[in-house]
């Protein structure tokens, strides 16, 4: 899913759920509000002064999160803020967790986070630490806790878990503890009337293990089998379902059926568009007509509410190159260049269009016009 995570709905229909539940999966939340935190483990302190002990009466701020996140890199001024307003008060440290590295290990993925952290400069102005091999923040916190998604906030007290939930209403549960005033009993029983619903929701997603594996092993029939007779009543299990069944297509190069398959998924729901134009673009040896669709879906996510531009218009460049077509594609990556300069001046974009995102931009462009000069 590499190629996708530019386009604002990119990561393949509840994303960050799918992986979670399908790599490390339990049947029963262990960890609850009120129970002492679990043990920090990290690869690397990346920025600030690591966190060994718990002071008492101060409280702790762990934000998890990853690099193609968009609501992660969203949340980061705004926690920035809050780390700023509660220094006397509270630490602030970002966890990042679900990185995309493949085969390789968790590891592997440090030098593209410690270049992302340095970019985004004081946009994250809080500690950042990565998960290790191992993974522990990613299991023993998030998995354990039932946090199948991110961004998800941990706030601690004295050693304990008193909160956890989305980062944008971290400031008046911060200002109600403060004050006295915040009821860790009575969040404590709407947690766990959470927990009993996502817990329901990742057995429905455990249940699709044995087809991901099919798929990933390219038992391209076995998966699709096992589709066909899957429960699909469940709304995110039915479209990561879909998600599967056109990414065999496309693994199959059966491009004619996948294309009428993802034409009719969309007039059910336009917001797959993305998602459907990430697994074309990550997918090499496909036709002209295959690549030119994604382009065509890339220009309508550009419609999109809160989609990040330049980053859109870059991977309509790459469709177009891959679709045979480098003029079309020099006329997009010009767009996307301009924009991610003007983003940089403007400070839009946060985490999203960095230093680096430019150079990058750059490259193709002059791809494109050296394959023109061919």
């Amino acid at each position: 899913m590499k190629a996708q995570k530019y386009f604002r709905s990119i990561i393949l229909l509840a994303g960050c759920m799918i992986l979670a539940t399908m790599t490390f999966a339990q049947d029963k939340v262990t960890l609850k509000i009120g129970d002492t935190a679990p043990e920090l483990k990290y690869a690397k302190w990346i920025k600030g002064t690591p966190v060994k002990a718990y002071k008492k009466d101060y409280l702790y701020v762990f934000e998890f999160w990853a690099t193609w996140c968009g609501p992660c890199k969203a949340a980061m001024p705004h926690l920035s803020e809050l780390a700023k307003k509660y220094k006397d008060k509270a630490t602030f440290t970002g966890i990042n967790i679900w990185e995309k590295t493949g085969d390789k290990p968790y590891e592997s993925s440090l030098p593209s986070v410690i270049k992302f952290v340095n970019s985004v400069g004081d946009k994250m102005a809080y500690n950042v630490a990565a998960d290790n091999n191992e993974q522990h923040m990613a299991k023993k916190w998030m998995i354990a806790a039932g946090q199948n998604g991110i961004p998800a906030t941990f706030l601690l007290k004295d050693g304990k878990i008193i909160w956890i939930g989305h980062p944008m209403a971290l400031d008046s549960i911060m200002e109600a503890v403060i004050d006295g005033k915040y009821d860790m009993e009575a969040y404590k029983q709407k947690f766990e009337g959470m927990t009993v619903k996502s817990e329901a929701l990742m057995a429905k997603f455990k249940a699709l293990e044995p087809i991901q594996k099919a798929f990933q092993a390219k038992e391209y029939d076995k998966a699709t089998a096992m589709i066909d007779t899957s429960d699909a009543t469940d709304p995110y299990v039915g479209m990561q379902l879909k998600a599967l069944r056109f990414q065999i297509l496309i693994g199959q190069k059966k491009e004619s059926e996948a294309l009428d398959f993802a034409a009719n998924w969309v007039k059910e729901n336009k917001g797959v568009g993305g998602s459907i134009a990430g697994v074309i673009l990550g997918t090499d040896s496909l036709s002209p007509k295959t690549y030119l669709y994604a382009a065509e879906l890339g220009k309508d996510v550009l419609n999109e509410e809160g989609v990040v531009i330049p980053l859109v218009q870059h991977f309509i460049a790459k469709a177009y190159a891959k679709a045979g077509d480098p003029k079309a594609a020099i006329i997009e990556e010009e767009k996307a260049l301009q924009g991610a300069k003007d983003a940089l001046k403007e400070g839009k974009f946060i985490g999203s269009i960095l230093d680096y995102t430019v150079t990058e931009f750059e490259a193709s462009l002059a791809a494109y016009k050296k394959e023109i000069q061919k």
